[in-house]
């Protein structure tokens, strides 16, 4: 298990080693090294090379590596896995999975390049996707998070973008992720990559689903999605409020109480105490 929470995923493409240079510098807890559609067709072979140069070559600090490899349905995912063998990466995204058989292909794979350990992060971005998402959720495999991408999966469907049509399948990857154990990573917010609050509102609207990280594209969006997928002040506190009245509670006959006039239950304890544990508060 990882040491610290991932909550920000920054997605730079494999191919351009500036940029994965500068995102050794951001404060962010995963850089997430492109070799799918960040990357031209013509460039996938430099993409995979400029990664593994990465990996060698930059200092990263406490930041996870990571690598998005192209889709199963294409030609290209297993020479990316073997380009990854012997490296340092700490886990893998694969593109547009449809199937609990596409993430055992992927295992498998990484299994022969010696990476069966690292995490796996399964893409939920078509509609066929969606409809099968418990079956992935539950594939195993090494699987760790979910990880919904909101523009194929516009593309997929046809719908406009917005918090309302993107309500219900944040709602569904969420509740099949947290059924399995696994991360819910949401999508990066493309409208305006360097509007930091836009992406803040963003982030809050898949946080109040269950999603618990975000993917970046912009630096001027670590911050804000970071703010936003922790508790505020005011929920620590009165988090600190019901944990104290339920503990002091402990050995009485009460099962419920009242906090500012509002029924308390155990159930009600645990979510609080959750809320502490994700502000590091406890």
């Amino acid at each position: 298990m990882q040491a610290s929470p991932r909550r920000t995923y920054m997605l730079m493409p494999g191919h351009e080693e500036k940029k994965a240079r500068k995102a050794s510098g951001l404060d962010v807890d995963v850089v997430l090294l492109d070799m799918e559609d960040g990357v031209p067709p013509t460039h996938k072979q430099a993409a995979r090379d400029g990664i593994v140069v990465s990996l060698a070559g930059i200092d990263f600090g406490p930041r996870e590596v990571m690598a998005r490899i192209n889709g199963v349905d294409t030609d290209l995912w297993q020479d990316d896995i073997a380009a990854l063998a012997g490296t340092s990466v700490r886990g893998i995204f694969i593109p547009k999975v449809e199937s609990a058989a596409q993430v055992a292909a992927v295992a498998d794979a990484l299994e022969r390049a010696g990476l069966s350990g690292i995490a796996v992060v399964a893409t939920i971005e078509t509609a066929r996707g969606l409809i099968h998402v418990e079956e992935i959720a539950a594939a195993g495999g090494g699987l760790t998070g979910l990880f919904f991408g909101s523009g194929d999966y516009s593309l997929s469907t046809g719908i406009e973008i917005s918090r309302e049509t993107l309500l219900y399948p944040r709602s569904r990857i969420a509740v099949a992720a947290a059924a399995n154990g696994l991360q819910p990573i949401d999508a990066a917010f493309f409208r305006d990559v360097k509007d930091g609050e836009a992406a803040r509102r963003d982030a809050q609207d898949a946080r109040v689903v269950g999603f618990t990280a975000k993917v970046a594209f912009h630096p001027n969006q670590l911050a804000p999605i970071t703010e936003a997928l922790m508790p505020s002040p005011e929920e620590v506190a009165r988090a600190r409020k019901i944990l104290d009245a339920y503990r002091s509670s402990l050995g009485s006959e009460r099962g419920v109480f009242l906090v500012d006039g509002e029924f308390v239950a155990v159930d009600i304890a645990l979510m609080a105490e959750r809320t502490l544990e994700r502000a590091g508060a406890r």
